[in-house]
């Protein structure tokens, strides 16, 4: 009997010890897949910022062209004679006039 429990030690033992060695590959196999991903998550958002980047400078070079143009619209308006202002008033000056003769 007690050779038999010997042996059923040393099994344990060597199964204890064979599942510690697999153990420690898969944890090397496993780190190395982390670090691989790692650096390909890193060159990844590398590009993304980069892109991001590039894009937010061309949308900041549309919205100077763009407020450019509203410079210029606001430039002519403000160059333009005030003749549809005048006349807006002229009009309500004349509708206001004949109900104040008419009291």
């Amino acid at each position: 009997m007690a050779e038999f429990q010997k042996r059923i030690e040393e099994a344990m033992k060597n199964a204890q010890s064979k599942a510690a060695s697999r153990a420690r590959e898969f944890e090397a196999e496993a780190r190395k897949v982390l670090e691989t991903l790692g650096d390909r998550v890193q060159a990844e958002l590398k590009t993304l910022l980069h892109k991001g980047q590039a894009t937010s400078r061309e949308q900041m070079g549309i919205l100077g062209v763009e407020l450019e143009k509203l410079g210029k619209k606001l430039q002519q308006l403000a160059a333009t004679p005030k003749a549809p202002e005048a006349a807006h008033a002229a009009a309500e000056n004349a509708a206001q006039a004949p109900s104040e003769s008419v009291q």
